[in-house]
């Protein structure tokens, strides 16, 4: 069985780099991984390991400590820790999620998009500089908004009031 393990690996990481993307890659640690059937960062499929680092990701990615996309999240992306990415096309989910623009949901203690969010914020604090779409949480901030925010300090400094108990927004 183990030569057989050992024979797997060595064919994967054998594979010829003509391929631009990875449809898996195994990370170990930031760019410390392994894809196929390149060995690129620009991953399509599945993106697995403890804390890892792409470029580009279209489809899944899921890590134990902390997954980053430096530039295009397409797709799912989920770590214990901290998830960040540049822009977001989908669910982004860890106790701290960041993201430069975001358009789909960030499920987390803590989201923060520090451009634009389309979609939904749910966690214990959540931050956008412009929101159109919904904060639910304990805390919502929101420099500029144009829908809902729900929760027991509301911030939007164009909502209806400035600050809000239980609701505030601007449709």
């Amino acid at each position: 069985m183990k030569k057989l393990a050992i024979l797997a690996f060595a064919l994967l990481a054998a594979m010829p780099a003509a391929a631009q993307s990875g449809v898996l890659k195994l990370s170990l640690w930031d760019h410390i991984a392994i894809a196929t059937p390149a060995n690129t960062q620009e991953i399509k499929g599945l993106d697995f390991g403890i804390g890892s680092k792409s470029a580009t990701v279209t489809g899944v990615q899921l890590d134990l400590l902390f997954a980053q996309t430096e530039y295009e999240l397409r797709g799912v992306s989920m770590a214990w820790i901290i998830n960040l990415a540049n822009d977001v096309y989908g669910v982004q989910s860890a106790l701290l999620t960041k993201a430069e623009n975001l358009s789909g949901a960030q499920l987390g203690f803590v989201n923060m998009s520090n451009h634009s969010a389309t979609g939904v914020q749910f966690g214990l604090f959540n931050q956008a500089e412009y929101i159109h779409g919904a904060q639910i949480g304990f805390v919502n901030y929101a420099k500029t908004i144009e829908g809902l925010q729900v929760g027991i300090l509301n911030i939007a400094e164009n909502g209806w009031f400035p600050a809000m108990v239980l609701v505030n927004g601007r449709f």
